[in-house]
């Protein structure tokens, strides 16, 4: 029997498939800039209401969103300019979002530790070599150097852009996407629990956007028996606690485990069908309130739980307060995603 994905495969996306696909970028970006304000504070009580704020320690205006969106941006300007299928894997695909990153870097109020001590290397390393900005090789030169020195840093800096990356690969084998999510990872970030947390994530955004259903497990298969056991008892602990639990988020590992225990914690396991406003609202909230690295916790909580419930699910309150770097509001954001996905179109779209 073929399954849902192999299906789409050999016809394209639908319409739904697509709307799905605009709901992971749509709600991480409302996730983002809802957390922003929470950032590097202690969790937020019962009590007290989340909402779209601005303000917090760096000052953001209500609906911006940080560097976790503005970074995965650059990842899908480079895929649309990509000729060849959009694939995240030509050179020249990863020249540009080494350039673009590194131009974004100069003038960010707010960059992870790990990025930016890879974002500077490689720098050095493109001047070095006659360069005027880094390059892709210098990049993943830049991220091995920096696990060397500090083997024991896994930051979620990949993760939280890891479902614009496998955007590109809807369509494509499970063997082209891992690929895809590795590549974008791997410029940064190349500790295995980074790139097996941003596997597992991609995974589980893509199985989203094709079912309708939320899986963060489809992904396990990828990984070696010994890491698939470690991950399976990450995953468990993850739906038995809660996001506050997981207090080192900035740890890729835990803002891993609290993003689906705001995701799990709000719908049954394995999630079925259920109201879309209230649960995303309900998941982006918990996630929010984990306090320290919230921004990124609630824009991986989005990724996900918008992938498989669209981008209606997110209030129109705060899909139109949404804007930042470089530029954009939402219908810039919309108009991106939606000349990513125009190549996939199925019959469905074409008779329409």
């Amino acid at each position: 029997m073929r399954t849902d994905a192999a299906l789409t495969m050999e016809t394209g996306l639908t319409p739904e498939q697509r709307r799905r696909a605009l709901g992971s970028v749509i709600a991480a970006a409302t996730g983002d800039a809802l957390g922003a304000p929470y950032e590097f504070q202690a969790p937020v009580v019962d009590s007290e209401d989340i909402d779209m704020i601005g303000g917090g320690i760096l000052g953001w205006q209500p609906g911006e969103w940080t560097d976790d969106t503005s970074m995965a941006i650059v990842v899908l300007e480079a895929a649309v300019s990509t000729s060849n299928r959009h694939d995240l894997r030509v050179e020249s695909a990863q020249d540009q979002i080494a350039r673009e990153w590194y131009s974004w870097s100069l003038g960010t109020p707010d960059i992870g530790g790990l990025t930016s001590q890879v974002v500077r290397r490689a720098s050095d390393l493109a001047r070095a070599n006659g360069h005027y900005t880094p390059r892709a090789a210098d990049f993943r030169a830049a991220a091995i150097a920096a696990y060397e020195e500090l083997p024991a840093t896994a930051g979620n800096g990949s993760l939280m852009r890891t479902h614009v990356a496998v955007l590109p690969y809807l369509l494509s084998s499970d063997d082209d996407a891992a690929e895809g999510i590795d590549t974008v990872c791997r410029l940064t970030h190349i500790h295995s629990d980074a790139t097996e947390a941003c596997m597992l994530w991609g995974f589980a955004v893509r199985h989203a956007i094709l079912t309708g259903e939320i899986d963060v497990r489809c992904g396990l298969p990828r990984l070696s028996e010994e890491r698939r056991a470690l991950w399976t008892e990450r995953i468990e602990e993850a739906e038995i606690g809660t996001p506050a639990f997981f207090r080192r988020n900035g740890w890729v590992v835990g803002a891993f485990q609290a993003s689906w225990a705001a995701i799990t914690g709000v719908s049954p396991i394995p999630p079925g069908k259920f109201d879309q406003r209230d649960t995303l609202v309900a998941a982006l909230e918990s996630a929010a309130r984990a306090g320290y690295d919230t921004d990124t916790v609630a824009c991986i909580t989005g990724a996900l739980i918008g992938a498989a419930l669209g981008p209606k699910a997110v209030p129109p309150e705060w899909r139109r307060m949404l804007f930042g770097w470089p530029g954009y509001e939402v219908d810039e954001l919309t108009g991106l995603v939606e000349r990513l996905l125009a190549p996939m179109a199925g019959p469905a779209d074409e008779e329409q």
